[in-house]
């Protein structure tokens, strides 16, 4: 399979990758891990588990599109997988640790980032293209 423009576009311009994740990695960060009454007056947390999935399988494909791309094809996309449910597992860890936060951790939180994690692997397959 021929790359595609975008793809092409990403691989010339891997800082704009790596932006992507540093600023997708503060802002989940902060969002999971600032004290809850910080959001009690938001919506936000009505959509708590759609956040999660989203989040994660954002990172999780901006992380197998940099690391494919860095490593000239050389990807595991199941190892990519892995390392986003890890930081998924990571996180709610935090919140767990850190009771100051006024934060709890939830398994369904995990299971919404891997999930994420998991659709963003299936496209991954669709769009890296094969050598």
């Amino acid at each position: 399979m021929k790359p595609t423009a975008l793809y092409t576009f990403l691989a010339n311009n891997t800082y704009l990758l790596v932006t992507a994740i540093v600023g997708l990695t503060i802002l989940m960060l902060a969002l999971m891990l600032l004290p809850a009454e910080t959001f009690s007056h938001s919506k936000l947390f009505s959509y708590d588990k759609i956040g999660h999935f989203l989040l994660f399988g954002s990172w999780t494909l901006l992380l197998g599109l940099y690391h494919n791309i860095a490593l000239s094809g050389n990807t595991s996309i199941w190892i990519i997988f892995l390392i986003g449910t890890f930081f998924g597992i990571f996180v709610e860890f935090l919140q767990y640790s850190l009771p100051a936060l006024n934060r709890h951790a939830d398994v369904y939180d995990i299971l919404f980032d891997a999930g994420g994690c998991l659709v963003a692997v299936f496209l991954l397959q669709k769009i890296i293209p094969e050598e």
